[in-house]
């Protein structure tokens, strides 16, 4: 199995794909779940409306175009049925509608955007992230490779803190992109100043799925906005593509503004919406050519997110095709007192088996 040096990308395929989503549906998980990121906060549908006077150099790719429909996926690095509140937080957006022949599944017209809510990975390159899985998942014990690596420890320590709402949290895509044919970025998403600020019940953090109740609250009173930007890459020595551990420096390169996205006000618990959601998949290389993931963790990711998803939705026995359509959306709720009922905290989503 450890073959970490020679072979990551393959090693990875199978420690993630074979052994730990191999392990869980011999345990009788039904349906099969995602690998990582497995808990979901909610899926939202919004739009995705590029910044109107862009100049020129900046659209590229997609950021040529003037808006997209958008699903979006609010996730946890952890399983259901643990507490949510200092979890890893993710963010996955789907943008249908977007033409051109893609990396992946070329004649589809999505493009997917994956980020988390801290600005570096925990680990540099696909070798390093191979050799921390083999810790885990092979050998049962994290704890020899963190005390031989303090970054990645360190990082992930980080990493557990709490974010009380998906809404108000900022989100790094960790990884490089190209931007064009000579140019390269990272892609950030912070909240716009004008994303509401709903109060919860103070009792309910305590509770495993707050940031499910946090998301569905604050969606039925009033939509929430979302700043999407690209930080060029200023500096080759100083800002790295393939060690994910080093942060691009947002003074020596100024994210810039080029898009927004927006979730109106919704029920993220529609008649469906959580099974739509939970069966599409999404991944980096779904993008154009212009947008083509750098580094050896994205080009690990390739191979083990497409495997991941196809295993898990022909177990599911559900369409593996990208859609053509977001879900369609019903009129808005009325605003609704920010009171959670507790019933309300545990969508059959929250509580599948593990």
């Amino acid at each position: 199995m450890s073959n970490c040096k020679d072979d990551p990308n393959s090693t990875l395929k199978q420690m993630f794909v074979d052994v730990v989503m191999g392990r869980r549906l011999d345990a009788g998980q039904t349906p099969a779940l995602r690998p990582v990121f497995l808990k979901t906060h909610g899926i939202a549908l919004g739009s995705f409306v590029i910044h109107p006077d862009l100049p020129e150099d900046l659209k590229v790719g997609l950021f040529g175009h003037s808006q997209f429909a958008a699903v979006v996926r609010f996730s946890s690095d952890t399983t259901p049925r643990r507490p949510d509140l200092k979890t890893t937080l993710g963010i996955s957006i789907k943008l249908i509608g977007v033409p051109g022949t893609k990396l992946l599944v070329k004649d589809a017209v999505t493009c997917d955007f994956l980020l988390q809510n801290h600005n570096v990975f925990f680990v540099d390159t696909a070798a390093d992230m191979c050799e921390f899985t083999h810790a885990g998942v092979i050998d049962g014990n994290y704890d020899p490779y963190l005390a031989a690596h303090p970054t990645t420890k360190q990082i992930l320590d980080d990493m557990g803190k709490p974010e009380h709402s998906t809404l108000g949290a900022t989100y790094w895509g960790l990884l490089p992109h190209q931007f064009g044919a000579d140019r390269h970025v990272k892609y950030k998403l912070a909240p716009a100043a004008s994303t509401q600020d709903v109060k919860l019940k103070s009792d309910v953090e305590s509770l495993p799925n707050y940031l499910y109740a946090d998301l569905k609250t604050r969606l039925l009173q009033d939509e929430a906005q979302f700043h999407f930007y690209i930080q060029f890459r200023a500096d080759e020595a100083s800002m790295p593509l393939d060690q994910a551990t080093v942060p691009w420096d947002e003074d020596a390169s100024v994210p810039i503004h080029v898009a927004t996205l927006t979730l109106p006000q919704q029920n993220i618990d529609d008649s469906g919406r959580a099974l739509y959601g939970e069966n599409l998949a999404f991944n980096i290389w779904q993008t154009l050519p212009e947008h083509e993931p750098q580094g050896s963790i994205a080009i690990a990711r390739k191979e083990v997110y497409s495997a991941a998803a196809e295993l898990r939705r022909t177990t599911n026995k559900v369409s593996t095709k990208e859609p053509t359509a977001p879900q369609p959306a019903p009129a808005p709720p009325k605003a609704v007192d920010n009171t959670i009922v507790r019933a309300e905290i545990y969508p059959a989503i929250g509580v599948a088996r593990v």
